[in-house]
């Protein structure tokens, strides 16, 4: 029992000299306070699966589109959602199909480069796969991510 109270005193000592507690153990979280926070712009781009002609485009075509398209303007990363949308087309029927959510973080400093290549990369699917549009959402604030 004394030495449990001697450690809970010693632990309570430290963390009054130090303000925290001794290191964390190996392979643990670091504190947020010693984390790295930057600052970054996020554009989501929403990309409906479903052709005119009524085929949608394969997983085959997209990791190809995200390959030969996507990857070269971003090198750095990105992510990519799965998802299921509904829309209602120019001549107004109403379309539910698979989609893909494009979700780019990128810095102040290429804001302007970046987001060419992001209508680059709308131009071309909408193109590739004869699409009426492929949704743009600018997060209008950066958003801070800490790594």
């Amino acid at each position: 029992m004394r030495a449990m109270r001697k450690t809970a005193l010693l632990l309570f000592l430290v963390f009054l000299m130090f303000g925290t507690l001794p290191a964390q153990t190996a392979g643990s979280t670091p504190s947020p306070a010693a984390a790295k926070v930057e600052r970054y712009y996020r554009t989501e781009l929403y990309f409906g699966r479903s052709k005119a002609d009524g085929t949608i485009v394969s997983d085959e075509e997209w990791k190809a589109f995200l390959a030969d398209i996507v990857t070269p303007r971003f090198p750095e990363g990105f992510t990519v959602l799965h998802g299921f949308g509904q829309y209602r087309e120019a001549g107004g029927r109403i379309i539910s199909e698979p989609s893909e959510v494009l979700i780019v973080l990128y810095s102040p400093k290429t804001k302007k480069k970046s987001r060419a290549k992001l209508e680059e990369i709308r131009s071309a699917y909408i193109k590739s796969f004869d699409q009426e549009s492929v949704l743009r959402v600018d997060i209008p604030k950066r958003v801070s991510v800490i790594f």
